[in-house]
C-alpha cells in the first residue's frame, strides 16, 4: 500500500512536544504530512491515512470527517474502546504503521434518513422521549416487529456495542460480526430484548408521542452522541448499511478483547 499523505486529528489538551514527534515521524518517512487538521479551514479531502489522538468521541468525529480513509486510533481520553493503544505507545504504533506491519478492519457503518437530510452513524442512532414514555413503531425489511413504550429506542452497530449499547445492557458484539442491534430504553414491559438483525436489514422507525403529556422539545433523535433533532409525532427515520465502512488500522487481533480486559477489567 503506497502511501502519499496523512494527517493529524488530535484533542486539543494533547502536548505540543507529541504532536511534534508525530510529524517528524512522517517527516522522516517522507509521507506528506499534515499536523493540525482539526483547526484547518479548508482540511484536505483525500488523506491516505488519519492519525486520531483522543478519546472515543475525537476518533468518531475524525471517522464521520473523513469516511473510508484507514484510521488509527490512539487514546488520550478516558475510555477508547476504538483505539489501537495508549498514549505511551504512540511511537511504537507509528512506527509498525510506517513499516506496513498492520491491518486494516472493515466496520459496518449506517446511514440514517429523516425528512430530507441524512446522517452517518459509526456507533448508534438514539431515540429518547425526554421525562415522558413514548412508543416506537419499530419495522424491519417492512415488516412491523415489535412497538416498545419506554424511555425510546436505540439502534446500533457492533462498534456500538461498548458504547451507549453496554451501558443500556445490551450483549458485547465483536466488531467483525455483520450485524444491527435494536434494543429498546426502559421498555415498560419486562419481556423486552435486544433484537440482532443481518447487516444488510432495512429498519424503519415510527416514533408516537402523547401531546397531552409531553413539551414540543423532549422527543428528539441524536446520531453517535451528537446534538438531538427534535421530532415531530409520527415521524419516520430509516436506517440501511452505509456503502462507506469504518476503516480502522489494527496492530494486532485482539484489539477489541484487550480494551474490554483494560477498560471494563475484565
Amino acid at each position: 500500500m503506497q502511501i502519499h499523505s496523512a494527517g493529524l486529528f488530535a484533542r486539543k489538551s494533547v502536548p505540543p512536544d507529541v504532536l511534534q514527534a508525530v510529524a517528524d515521524r512522517f517527516a522522516k518517512a517522507n509521507i506528506r504530512f499534515f499536523d493540525d487538521l482539526r483547526s484547518m479551514e479548508s482540511p484536505p479531502a483525500e488523506l491516505d491515512w488519519v492519525i486520531a489522538l483522543g478519546g472515543d468521541g475525537t476518533v468518531l468525529r475524525a471517522l464521520r470527517l473523513w469516511p473510508g480513509v484507514p484510521l488509527l486510533a490512539v487514546n488520550f481520553g478516558h475510555v477508547g474502546f476504538l483505539s489501537q493503544c495508549d498514549s505511551d505507545e504512540l511511537l511504537m504504533a507509528l512506527d509498525r504503521l510506517l513499516e506496513g506491519r498492520f491491518e486494516i478492519e472493515e466496520r459496518l457503518a449506517l446511514e440514517v434518513a429523516m425528512r430530507d437530510r441524512q446522517w452517518r452513524c459509526i456507533n448508534e442512532l438514539v431515540i429518547r422521549g425526554g421525562t415522558r414514555m413514548i412508543e416506537v413503531d419499530v419495522s424491519i425489511d417492512h415488516r412491523l416487529v415489535q412497538s416498545p413504550r419506554g424511555d425510546g429506542v436505540i439502534v446500533g452497530t457492533p462498534t456500538g456495542a461498548t458504547a451507549y449499547l453496554l451501558s443500556a445492557g445490551g450483549p458485547l458484539v465483536t466488531p467483525k460480526v455483520d450485524c444491527i442491534l435494536v434494543q429498546p430504553l426502559n421498555e415498560h414491559s419486562l419481556s423486552s430484548r435486544t433484537v440482532i438483525v443481518p447487516g444488510d436489514a432495512e429498519i424503519e422507525l415510527r416514533v408516537w408521542r402523547d401531546h397531552h403529556q409531553m413539551g414540543r422539545d423532549e422527543l428528539g433523535a441524536s446520531v453517535d452522541g451528537q446534538p438531538r433533532v427534535w421530532l415531530h409525532s409520527g415521524e419516520t427515520l430509516q436506517l440501511c448499511r452505509s456503502k462507506t465502512p469504518v476503516r480502522l488500522i489494527t496492530l494486532d487481533g485482539d484489539s477489541f478483547f484487550r480494551n474490554l480486559r483494560k477498560r471494563l477489567r475484565w
